[in-house]
């Protein structure tokens, strides 16, 4: 008996998905914990020309250079970032078959999720140009968005990158 027990928790455990969870502005958001390779101090950043206001630009690190996208333009939130101090930048594979940076106000915790707190995305969030968000996660007194890393960046900012040189298509 003890044993079947530990193979029901080994199931549960095995169904169960990590998110990251990251402010930008006053919300809060997630990405799979697969995604991610790394959370650093932001480093300097070389800015590229004709990019979209909301790519900043690219990074060495360690040798890789990888563009960075600051999430506060991306989402089109207005107003200065909030305390320097807690800012981060999320290094995330997956992203145009490269490297990716993104820029977040903060990092917050690594919450397990049952797949069924994962509601689909809201209707009004699916259309042209926020068809990155993956669904909003139901987490205790607070609602998590999630991000679809693949689609935070569309086919023309994509081709924009590897026309510069720095992403892969």
């Amino acid at each position: 008996m003890v044993r079947e027990r530990k193979q029901i928790k080994t199931a549960v455990v095995d169904k169960t998905l990590q998110i990251v969870t990251f402010t930008v502005g006053a919300e809060e958001y997630g990405l799979d914990i697969s995604s991610i390779t790394e959370v650093i101090r932001p480093l300097p950043v070389t800015p590229l020309p004709h990019m979209p206001r909301f790519i900043e630009g690219v990074i060495n690190l360690r040798g890789v250079i990888i563009p960075v996208v600051d999430l506060r333009k991306r989402f089109g939130l207005a107003g200065e970032r909030g305390n320097l101090r807690t800012i981060r930048m999320l290094i995330v594979r997956g992203a145009a078959k490269g490297k990716l940076g993104l820029v977040v106000d903060g990092v917050r915790e690594v919450l397990l999720v049952p797949p069924s707190s994962i509601a689909a995305a809201p209707e009004a969030a699916t259309g042209a140009g926020v068809d990155f968000i993956a669904g909003v996660v139901k987490a205790a007194e607070r609602l998590v968005v999630l991000i679809n890393i693949e689609r935070i960046l569309s086919r023309e900012e994509r081709a924009s990158l590897t026309e510069a040189g720095d992403v892969p298509a």
